[in-house]
């Protein structure tokens, strides 16, 4: 049965195998956000700390700033994402 974090799980299972580009995860993950509707609190809970590193990112080195996350930071929570919501299926 499907469910709510579906999509979420599927992008960033591209991004770490490579198939998507950390500023493609970046657009597919904010358009998905925006829409998302139907989460519980943990699943909104579990999302959200993805969120503040997505919204965080700044692919440019020159362009980023003290506290904006690099791509190893966003790959990173992208994992922890997917071992964390892969984790609690059963």
């Amino acid at each position: 049965m499907p469910g709510p974090l579906d999509p979420f799980v599927e992008i960033a299972r591209r991004a770490v195998a490579g198939q998507l580009t950390l500023e493609g995860f970046e657009a597919e993950f904010l358009a998905l956000f925006k829409e998302a509707d139907g989460l519980s609190d943990d699943e909104f809970g579990i999302l959200n700390q993805l969120f503040y590193v997505v919204e965080d990112y700044v692919p440019d080195a020159a362009d980023r700033d003290p506290g904006d996350a690099t791509a190893e930071q966003l790959l990173d929570a992208v994992r922890e994402f997917l071992r964390h919501v892969e984790g609690s299926r059963p």
